[in-house]
Formats: C-alpha cells, sequence, structure tokens
C-alpha cells in the first residue's frame, strides 16, 4: 500500500488506519444487533487484537489512542501522533501486528497470516473534523447491518437532496458519508507539475479507502478513474441526464456498484451538455467533499 512521500510519517498529526484480515484467517468479529443498538461480538482473534490495539499507546509516550472497532474482516483505529516520533508511524503499527500474529499463533499454530501485508492511512488534514472521523469508526457496525438489512439500498434509484436540488442515485449511498473524499478537478492550465501533485494525492486517497469525486468528463480525469478503480478505489461520478425509469447502469459501472465501489448521481431533470454544466457539476463534486 502506498504511503503518501509528501507526508512525514513521524510528524505531529492524527492518522485514520484500517488493517485488513488475510483471506485464511478466521473473522475478527461478528456485527450482531438492531440498527438501534448494533452488537460487536469479538471471536478469539478479535479479543487477542483489541488488547494489541488498547496498548498500542505503550509503544511511544507520543501515541494516544482516540478510537478503534474491530470489524469481521478488518480494524479501524484513529491515532494521534501528539509530538514528532522517533520512528515513522508504519514501524509501530507493524510491531502491533506482529505482536497480534505472535499471540494469535500461540493459540492458532496452523494459522499463517492474520493480517494483509501492510495498512491504509489517511491523516487528517485541516479541513476535515476530528469528531467526523470518530463517528465514522464509531457507526462501522452500523452501516454493516445497513447493507446486510437493506441490500436493495445499494442498488435502485433514490431520489436525494444535495445543496438545493434533488438528484436521483444509484449505487452505495454510504459514500456520501466517507470523511475522506476529494474532486477530481484538471484544467487544461494546470501545470505538469501541479497535475502530478493532484495525481499523488488522488493516488493515495483512492489506495487508502477515500472517495474521488467528479464527472470525470476529460481524457486526463476519466484517466483519474481508471487509475483509481485498479486500485479498487471507490467513486462518485456526477452525470448530466437522469436515469430512464427502468434504466441500470452498463455492466462495468453495474458491478462496481454491487461492490459497493461507486455511487452514481444524476439530476432530476437533463442537463445540457457544455462548459456551464461541466462547471456546475465540478461544483456539486466540491461541495460533496467538503467534510461535514
Amino acid at each position: 500500500m502506498g504511503r503518501d512521500p509528501k507526508h512525514d510519517y513521524r510528524s505531529r498529526c492524527i492518522y485514520h488506519i484500517t488493517i485488513c484480515k488475510a483471506p485464511e484467517c478466521p473473522n475478527f468479529s461478528r456485527i450482531l444487533g438492531s440498527l438501534e443498538q448494533p452488537v460487536i461480538e469479538r471471536s478469539r482473534i478479535g479479543e487477542i487484537i483489541e488488547s494489541q490495539i488498547l496498548i498500542f499507546p505503550n509503544l511511544c509516550s507520543s501515541l494516544q489512542l482516540l478510537q478503534y472497532v474491530i470489524m469481521p474482516d478488518h480494524i479501524h483505529f484513529a491515532i494521534f501522533a501528539r509530538e514528532y516520533l522517533p520512528r515513522v508511524l508504519g514501524n509501530y503499527i507493524g510491531m502491533m501486528k506482529v505482536k497480534c500474529g505472535q499471540l494469535i499463533r500461540s493459540e492458532l499454530p496452523l494459522l499463517e497470516h492474520v493480517f494483509t501485508p501492510d495498512f491504509h492511512d489517511r491523516y487528517l488534514r485541516p479541513h476535515h473534523r476530528l469528531s467526523t472521523i470518530i463517528e465514522y469508526i464509531r457507526q462501522n457496525p452500523y452501516r454493516l447491518l445497513v447493507r446486510r438489512l437493506n441490500p436493495d439500498y445499494f442498488y435502485r434509484i433514490n431520489n436525494i437532496k444535495i445543496g438545493d436540488s434533488l438528484w436521483q442515485a444509484y449505487g452505495n449511498l454510504q459514500l456520501l458519508d466517507n470523511p475522506f473524499k476529494a474532486p477530481v478537478v484538471i484544467h487544461r492550465s494546470d501545470s505538469d507539475i501541479l497535475k502530478a501533485n493532484k495525481l499523488r494525492r488522488w493516488t493515495h486517497l483512492a489506495e487508502n479507502g477515500g472517495v474521488l469525486v467528479s464527472p470525470f468528463i476529460s481524457p486526463a480525469e476519466k484517466s483519474v478513474r481508471r487509475q483509481c478503480e485498479q486500485t479498487n478505489g471507490k467513486i462518485i461520478l456526477l452525470s448530466n441526464v437522469p436515469f430512464g425509469e427502468r434504466q441500470k447502469p452498463g455492466a462495468h459501472d453495474f458491478e462496481l456498484c454491487a461492490q459497493g465501489r461507486l455511487l452514481i448521481l444524476s439530476p432530476m431533470v437533463p442537463l445540457a451538455p457544455g462548459r456551464d454544466t461541466f462547471l456546475y457539476l465540478n461544483a456539486i463534486a466540491e461541495s460533496i467533499s467538503i467534510p461535514k
């Protein structure tokens, strides 16, 4: 998993970390209960992982655990590096993963891998709200129950309000709740250096669980979308034409919707193609990407 080469991972910062389960490893937990009161039932593996998350700050006095959740196939936790770290953050996460593996294999010696290699990271920028990140982690069990209890929620067309207008939606509406979103806009006047910097930020976001938002109009923007999809990234696609009454996305987009990786937003009435419409869609992408 690519780290952001422009970021100093020893710096004072708040990080949102995601570590995924290896395919052969049993689930870390089960999510039970109701939408009103989700319940996390940890497996023995999940209990061991939780114990190591809770003592993660013991690895360095500058580390503070802010929030965590043990999901069936991944874990999320938010860490505050309060001071400049002696080592890069990845070293401490690697130490935690190794210790988890040792403890788990002491009880399950035939289990070769507990986690997938590396981890996903997103660091909070000034425009991110910590409360939004904490709530996003806390609400993971609820969102899983929503997907489980309402599978059609991820396929059917819905009318939702964005700004002052109503839109049709097809796909994973929960992508709108992801606190890490970025509009993809490339201007003809952008220098090569600026384009490279934008691509670096978007690639890091896509690789680490964020969402790219755009009508993806220009060839350069479409190329960004293809690269995002190749890294299993998530996309909110803005269209200028509404869905037909029985219309569904094409095969490629439908599969992305089924995987929970795509949300298509369409206006209730057609928008004439042209520069004004493209600027309007870009403005909508900007508004969607502003952390709530």
